[in-house]
């Protein structure tokens, strides 16, 4: 009885392994696939990136202020002051980590939307709910990567700060991320709103401290918490402005 047991065992084993083995082996190539393209677009974005250093600081002398205090590593929200198309362009460049920012569809979805993947961009719905750009963003942050967001939600035709939007006030007490507040000098006079030909200027970025809101609006609910979180990281980046 234990013999035939043995025998009906390593049987049945071999069946099993047979049978799944393909199955196994589709699974490791997939995954070995995905690493391999995730490399190549790392190598992608570093080329893009250095390309993008290059040209900033022959053209527009871009330099950086307290760029030392962006945390190495956790996850992290970069806000930013959104005065022209070059701001994306401009706050990657002098980050020393690499961002996913959320994009309005406007720009997304069109003939460039294959190369906006590839740098990991966000679409964000311009009407009804945003459930699968939430999920994404919240995603970054859970795998400790940056979320950028430009919290005033579209380019300021005046150069001039707007309210923000609350949307990066839902991510920050959702996540519990800290956020690194920017000003971008110097873009709205290179490439304002509606302009064509960008003209030749200074730009200079300059970072905040890393802040955090766990004591906001204790007590409120979560819509009174997400308004004051929103305003207090808009109150932070104009008072790097100053």
């Amino acid at each position: 009885m234990n013999a035939f047991m043995t025998i009906y065992s390593k049987c049945f084993a071999t069946t099993i392994c047979g049978k799944y083995r393909d199955f196994f082996k589709k699974i490791i190539l997939l995954r070995r696939k995905r690493e391999d393209v995730s490399i190549l677009n790392e190598c992608f974005f570093l080329i893009l990136k250095l390309l993008g250093i290059v040209l900033l600081k022959a053209i527009y002398q871009i330099e950086s202020v307290n760029k030392d205090y962006i945390p190495r590593t956790g996850p992290l929200i970069v806000a930013a002051n959104h005065f022209s198309y070059m701001d994306p362009i401009v706050l990657q460049a002098m980050f020393s980590r690499r961002i996913s920012f959320l994009m309005t569809e406007l720009y997304y979805e069109g003939k460039l939307k294959w190369f906006f993947k590839l740098l990991h961009c966000i679409c964000v719905r311009q009407s009804g709910p945003n459930t699968s750009s939430i999920r994404e963003g919240l995603g970054v942050l859970k795998k400790k990567g940056v979320l950028g967001i430009f919290p005033e939600g579209g380019v300021s035709k005046e150069g001039i700060l707007q309210p923000g939007n609350p949307g990066i006030g839902f991510f920050v007490l959702k996540s519990g991320a800290p956020v690194v507040p920017a000003f971008i000098a110097g873009t709205y006079e290179a490439l304002p709103k509606g302009a064509k030909i960008p003209k030749r200027t200074k730009i200079k970025i300059y970072f905040g401290l890393p802040v955090t809101f766990e004591n906001v609006g204790i007590g409120k609910d979560d819509r009174e918490r997400v308004v004051e979180i929103t305003n207090e990281i808009m109150m932070q980046i104009k008072n790097l402005s100053v």
